[in-house]
């Protein structure tokens, strides 16, 4: 095989590589979009058809307008808007090994969202609840502050 049919073929291979990889990864990060927000990437949602049933086993935490909620066995954040306030629901999380990010729930009041992600096994979550103003485009927070404990991982 020359040279030049064997430089094609690692081109081709490499192609393909790279496109599985950009494939895989968008799966693994299982949401539609992402946006910075005050230096945090906040993904947006998917609506959950089962969330009222799910949550009611997992720890959860409250605030006006919020119900941010952790399930270790999927690695999934829940959140529910509790205000018909114009403004998103959205569960802010950080972990111990210095990974953050939020879930953002746009769907409209009364309505559970999820976001999904990948986690260490092992390590372990804090939740915060914030409500996200568009029209500013800042994040509030109640008053005082609402945390979770930190809460195991896998």
């Amino acid at each position: 095989m020359s040279k030049s049919s064997l430089w094609k073929k690692s081109l081709s291979s490499t192609g393909i590589g790279l496109a599985a990889l950009v494939v895989s990864f968008t799966a693994l990060s299982g949401q539609a979009s992402a946006e910075t927000i005050e230096g945090i990437e906040v993904d947006d949602s998917v609506v959950s058809e089962n969330a009222e049933a799910v949550t009611a086993a997992l720890p959860c935490i409250t605030s006006t307008g919020v119900i941010t909620c952790f399930d270790k066995a999927g690695d999934k954040v829940f959140v529910k808007d509790t205000a018909g306030d114009g403004k998103s629901a959205v569960g802010l999380w950080k972990t111990n090994y210095d990974r953050s990010g939020g879930c953002r729930n746009k769907l409209g009041a009364g309505k559970w969202a999820e976001c999904n992600y990948n986690m260490r096994e092992g390590g372990y979550i804090q939740l915060q609840n914030a409500r996200y103003d568009g029209d500013s485009g800042r994040f509030t927070y109640p008053n005082p502050r609402v945390y979770s404990i930190w809460l195991p991982i896998g």
